[in-house]
């Protein structure tokens, strides 16, 4: 099915193109050539389990910087592992600039974690460019075993064995101020200590921007 949305997606393309360009007679504009730049979805971390919705945007100009509209602009999301679909649950996607210059895709990352590239190649005036948005889907901390990510896409963002041993750190730092508590003022400090596991749970970073 995806496979003939795609060929379906590609020959609107090819239709779209056609009408975009210029009629007999009609200068196509004063120059040649024309630049793609990425306004949003480059560089992109979508915190799982539940990722939001985001966007690809592109703005497409001439040499001289002037936009360019009625450039059919192609989207496309990897069909397996980690990527995204557009809001119709395709995995293409084709648009005309706008007077702008501007074409603008929404799309929903799956829950699958990895990194993963969509593509927009832009055709004009029988030239065409192709640009790639780095994304990836991760969860905001991690677990440094293979095991604890399985567990952790499985139950979410805690699992039993992770949610135990916060239970325990959270149970030796009450027992701690209660002991110094009861000290009577006391200048003795009571330290506690995390629970054995070998599990940490550290914050992860990413970066969300365009060019």
């Amino acid at each position: 099915m995806q496979t003939y949305l795609r060929a379906l997606c590609l020959w609107l393309a090819g239709c779209a193109l056609l009408l975009a360009q210029p009629e007999v007679g009609q200068q196509p504009g004063p120059t040649k050539g024309f630049t793609v730049a990425v306004l949003q979805g480059d560089g992109v971390l979508n915190p799982l389990p539940r990722p939001p919705a985001s966007h690809l945007s592109i703005r497409v100009a001439d040499s001289k910087g002037s936009p360019i509209g009625n450039a059919v602009a192609v989207f496309e999301l990897p069909e397996a592992g980690a990527s995204a679909t557009f809001q119709d649950g395709s995995s293409v996607k084709v648009l005309l600039t706008n007077e702008k210059g501007e074409a603008v895709a929404d799309l929903k990352s799956n829950e699958v974690p990895g990194k993963y590239q969509a593509t927009v190649t832009v055709n004009y005036l029988g030239q065409s460019s192709l640009v790639k948005l780095n994304q990836e889907n991760a969860f905001p901390f991690k677990i440094p075993t293979a095991e604890g990510n399985r567990l952790l896409r499985k139950h979410g963002f805690f699992t039993k064995k992770t949610a135990l041993i916060i239970a325990g750190v959270a149970a030796a730092g009450a027992i701690g101020v209660i002991a110094a508590h009861h000290g009577g003022g006391s200048n003795s400090t009571q330290t506690t200590t995390p629970p054995p596991g070998g599990i940490t749970i550290t914050p992860g970073t990413g970066t969300v921007g365009g060019h």
